[in-house]
């Protein structure tokens, strides 16, 4: 069984997962759905997302209590690989290819477990799309099936070195644009720096956010993911259109910023209050903002989860979000962890790879909580 594990695992970092203009998750969801199919008594469903691409929900009974889940997706390679992505190999006893660590080692667990003739009665499986994205799979799932399943606890193999994950900071990502007035350089007074403001807002929305904090997940973080600005122009289906000269103050800024909130106190519309307050302080006018993610944190008390010690607790303050977040919210606040055999070292990055031996003890760990004797 060590070697088929292995085998799956590798068989699916060859299917390209990555979503762009020519690829998607559709050809490993049907090898997960063919699979299943083949090789299991369970009942296999395709949940159509969007266009081509779904998810798979395999369940042994209509009262599913333990509900695991994982992503079929993952980011596209990087230029930066020196190995092919989606030839898998092994070298010194670790698995290199892309989605090794984020997720698939882990979708082979699942398939694995799924299959067993002594699964435990009331279990289901979701693989799921668009994690790595736009968070649609697990967003869809919900849609449906929120009234139809009441699970008790839901297990993400979507973790980190064989811990257990019982939460993570929300997420929070905000496309504003500031406008000021433009003017002659020369004569800074005679304008409004729409750069420049927005540099001073962005710094004191940093302090403000600062002051959240919460014994487990720590203080808010932000990240200034993008600015651009200039004088308008004008747009085109690419965005903006700036004049870039430099005896011309700048009418207009644009920035994205991603925040990581560590209580639920903070949430979108209240960003946004403040960077409209800050803007009209400052002479500059918030002329428009698109809130791509409002998402809360996620916590389950340690107490909640029941493992028998066969792994520690990860430091949760330093994570990424994780849309288990999303299905934990939907569901009650049921208990939820994730594990996994992932390094956070690994994911996302190129020459990706998962450490075999660490495989084989995910694989063991999911045995003793899914499978009965």
């Amino acid at each position: 069984m060590e070697n088929n594990l292995i085998n799956l695992t590798q068989k699916l970092i060859s299917i390209s997962s990555w979503v762009d203009e020519k690829t998607n998750e559709s050809e490993i969801g049907e090898f997960i759905f063919q699979y299943l199919i083949k090789n299991s008594n369970l009942q296999v469903k395709k949940q159509v997302v969007i266009n081509n691409r779904f998810n798979i929900i395999a369940q042994n009974s209509n009262n599913i209590e333990t509900l695991v889940i994982g992503h079929i997706d993952t980011v596209q390679p990087s230029k930066s690989w020196t190995k092919n992505p989606i030839s898998p190999e092994i070298i010194n006893d670790q698995l290199y290819g892309l989605g090794s660590t984020d997720m698939k080692s882990g979708i082979a667990v699942m398939l694995k477990t799924a299959i067993s003739k002594n699964l435990k009665p009331n279990t289901g499986f979701l693989f799921y799309i668009d994690e790595e994205y736009d968070f649609l799979g697990a967003n869809y799932f919900i849609n449906e099936y929120k009234n139809k399943i009441k699970p008790k606890k839901i297990i993400s193999l979507d973790g980190l070195d064989l811990g257990i994950g019982n939460g993570c900071r929300g997420l929070i990502e905000i496309t504003a644009t500031i406008n000021g007035k433009s003017g002659q350089a020369a004569v800074p007074k005679c304008g409004r720096n729409a750069i420049t403001n927005s540099l001073i807002i962005l710094k004191k929305l940093s302090d403000w956010l600062s002051k959240f904090k919460d014994p487990s997940f720590g203080s808010t973080s932000i990240n200034v993911a993008y600015i651009n600005g200039g004088q308008y122009q004008g747009k085109d289906e690419k965005g903006l259109i700036l004049g870039k000269q430099g005896n011309i103050i700048a009418d207009i800024c644009q920035f994205v910023i991603d925040i990581r909130p560590s209580t639920n106190n903070i949430n979108s519309q209240k960003i946004i209050n403040f960077i409209n307050r800050e803007s009209k302080k400052l002479g500059v006018n918030l002329s428009d903002y698109f809130v791509r993610y409002d998402y809360k944190s996620w916590l389950t008390p340690k107490k909640e989860i029941k493992i028998n010690n066969l792994s520690k607790f990860n430091q949760i303050d330093k994570t990424g979000y994780i849309d288990v977040q999303l299905l934990w919210q939907a569901f009650n606040k049921i208990p939820c962890f994730t594990i996994g055999a992932g390094s956070i070292n690994q994911a996302h990055k190129p020459d990706e790879f998962v450490d075999i031996k660490k495989l084989l003890k995910l694989d063991e760990i999911i045995n003793k909580l899914l499978i009965q004797y």
